[in-house]
């Protein structure tokens, strides 16, 4: 699919817009300051200041005042101004919880706010990760720091640091002895001690199961020393890192300091061992699933240009725009078929009911307009816009779960985008090596969310390839209030990703300008719509919607109440303009943890709304023709709506001529490569 001058913008542009192009790219170059409050929070871009009006003194008056008077006047203006001087956050000093106090200095100290972790050196954060015999790391935190830490040390040498530590600290404390240590233990904080009762691993098979598997591993709790206590931290903490960010374990270099550590905590607690396999097992299957899905999305790639190239070849051997459609119509037809994997250009258009194509060999011998009947089209598939929703829906909610938590930081981060531009020769030199001067550009090991922003791009052009492939006001009419309606299904659920998507297919310019088209369409729907979608204000409208859809999810009674699935490219628009407008580090070198904080609350509710389970009967063949099914580029999209409603004005034509000039030099191109390939 090609891609243009797009953006958030485009998407909801209006019909006559003049911009061709849905695409949603994740280079978020603008730097634009405007937002205004937190990201997510439907606080308009422009900030406004109220400001009250005082009546001056007399011109004449001032001029009589003494110095003296002036002085004073001077300084109870001071005064006022002190006394409305917001008040500064009072900060409080701690060590790290795992850390025995008075064994670091003042500077080495974390820093809190309102009781609220504000910031602290990165050697302090992760020796606050470390857990000891009665202290663990809180659950925000974890999350938090693993998140964001990888801004300053990768993955592999965050845990070696953390096994590091905690073996030192094994050997302070000594086996078996009763050393308390600077652990600020919180009543019913013994809860803890249950690995099996407070995994995330564990609690996927059940309450029964975890009871079951707590009698047969654990021993009694008095029987256990210290050092099996602080041993037993230490793997729950590595079952909760494979649980959060399993992506991070595809790193090889990661993998051994597992092995290291899971090593060091059962030769302490050989009950350990057993969990220790059991997570290790589901680390396995969650990355061979990740594999899979890879797959999948290679597979379309490689559709996807296979049928940009059948395009280009089609169009430039025929004058007649429906001739080289064919191409498109055949696929369409061959999405049908049992397999679902119409996803080349290749094929015959078949409108009998058994689905069946004939040879993809005999594509190119078409040269005859297609008749009105002769056009298969997802309406004919799936003739109900509430059905079409839920698959939409279910495709959603299936790359949805995909995405980790780390892709955002990894993708938008500041830090790891500029290392990944100057440290491209640092990364060779380390690859092999793991050093810790290389790039951060090493840690990016999947582009799920890459391909979920393409999927977006997808659907707009899908909607609109739709529409133009029908030759016929009339049908062309009935597409379009069949997607509108679709829209709004989707937006009844709570699926606003693919409701954007569609609304911005419906707005790109090749369907904006079919005038005589739109004029037959009963609107009034649509319009309710893109006034919901509304960009102005920041998106005020949808964010007031999306914070109701939040409340509904939150009170859940059934599982289609709990889907939240959000315009994606303003979640993460919001997040890269959160990690812009503050700084990683402080004056002091510290790290800046109430940003970490921040980011993280924002990616834990992604967490929790990707978990829900799509409540739909899932339809095998329509889920396949929207993925597969060959989707128009931007130039043939505009040669196909010429050919809908030809050219009217001297500007039309002039876009005319210049889409049939670009195809044909991409032809040109295109049959420059292929013989200099055959040479």
């Amino acid at each position: 699919m090609s891609s243009s001058n797009g953006g958030l913008s485009s998407a909801t542009n209006g019909r006559s817009g003049s911009t061709g192009s849905a695409n949603i790219n994740l280079n978020l170059k603008g730097h634009e300051r405007s937002i205004g409050g937190a990201p997510g929070s439907g606080a308009s871009s422009a900030t406004t200041t109220s400001i009250t009006h005082k009546t001056l003194p007399d011109l004449k008056t001032q001029r009589s005042n003494s110095a003296c008077h002036a002085h004073e006047s001077l300084s109870a203006l001071r005064r006022i101004a002190l006394l409305e001087k917001p008040p500064e956050k009072l900060l409080s000093y701690g060590a790290a919880q795992s850390r025995i106090l008075g064994q670091e200095a003042r500077e080495d100290f974390l820093v809190y706010s309102e009781g609220r972790l504000h910031s602290g050196p990165l050697q302090s954060l992760i020796a606050h990760m470390v857990p000891t015999h009665e202290y663990y790391p809180d659950e925000g935190f974890i999350f938090a720091f693993l998140l964001s830490a990888r801004l300053f040390v990768r993955p592999h040498e965050l845990l070696a640091q953390i096994s590091q530590t905690w073996e030192h600290q094994q050997q302070v404390v000594g086996t078996g002895g009763d050393v308390v240590d600077d652990a600020g233990q919180v009543p019913g904080r013994t809860m803890m001690l249950s690995i099996n009762s407070a995994s995330p691993l564990t609690q996927r098979k059940g309450s029964a199961a975890a009871a079951s598997h707590s009698s047969e591993l654990e021993p009694r709790l008095q029987q256990r020393t210290n050092t099996q206590r602080s041993a037993q931290h230490c793997i729950r903490l590595l079952s909760e890192w494979i649980e959060i960010f399993p992506y991070d374990f595809r790193d090889e270099r990661l993998m051994q300091q597992v092995r290291i550590l899971a090593r060091k905590c059962v030769y302490i607690d050989n009950s350990l061992g057993k969990q220790v396999s059991r997570i290790l097992q589901l680390l396995v299957s969650r990355l061979t699933t990740l594999e899979q899905y890879e797959e999948f999305l290679q597979t379309i790639s490689s559709e996807e240009a296979q049928s940009q190239q059948q395009q280009h070849h089609h169009h430039g051997h025929h004058n007649h725009l429906h001739n080289a459609f064919q191409t498109f119509l055949g696929s369409s037809s061959h999405a049908n078929g049992a397999s679902g994997g119409g996803g080349s250009a290749s094929g015959t258009s078949n409108s009998s009911s058994s689905g069946h194509t004939s040879s993809a060999s005999t594509s190119n011998s078409i040269s005859t307009t297609p008749q009105p009947d002769d056009v298969f089209g997802i309406m004919d598939m799936c003739p109900s816009c509430a059905h079409l929703a839920h698959q939409l829906t279910s495709i959603e909610l299936e790359r949805l779960s995909h995405i980790g938590p780390e892709e955002f930081v990894q993708a938008f981060a500041k830090d790891y985008q500029q290392q990944a531009k100057d440290g491209s020769k640092e990364a060779n030199k380390s690859k092999c090596s793991g050093g810790g001067g290389g790039s951060l550009n090493d840690m990016k090991k999947t582009r799920n969310l890459e391909s979920y922003v393409q999927w977006f791009n997808r659907l707009s052009y899908l909607t609109a390839s739709e529409i133009v492939k029908y030759p016929k006001k009339k049908q062309r009419v009935r597409i379009i209030e069949y997607w509108i309606e679709t829209a709004r299904e989707c937006f009844n659920i709570g699926n606003f990703n693919s409701l954007m998507a569609i609304i911005a297919g419906l707005n790109l310019a090749p369907i904006g300008r079919l005038k005589k088209t739109w004029s037959k369409v009963q609107s009034a729907k649509f319009s309710v719509l893109e006034h919901q979608m509304d960009p102005t204000s920041n998106f005020n409208s949808y964010r007031s919607t999306l914070k109701a859809a939040m409340w509904r999810s939150e009170g859940a009674t059934e599982e289609r109440e709990r889907i939240i699935i959000p315009f994606f490219s303003l979640f993460v628009k919001d997040l890269y303009f959160l990690n812009e407008g503050c700084s990683n580090r402080l004056p002091n070198n510290h790290i800046n943890f109430e940003k970490c904080s921040q980011l993280a609350k924002q990616v834990m509710e992604f967490n929790e709304w990707k978990k829900v389970n799509c409540p739909f009967e899932k339809l095998p063949n329509v889920i396949a023709y929207l993925q597969h099914s060959a989707v128009l580029n931007e130039n043939t999209l505009s040669m196909a709506s010429f050919e809908c409603e030809p050219p009217e004005n001297t500007e039309e034509k002039d876009r005319y001529r210049t889409v049939k000039a670009e195809t044909k030099q991409q032809l040109l191109q295109q049959l420059q490569d292929q013989h200099q390939q055959s040479q």
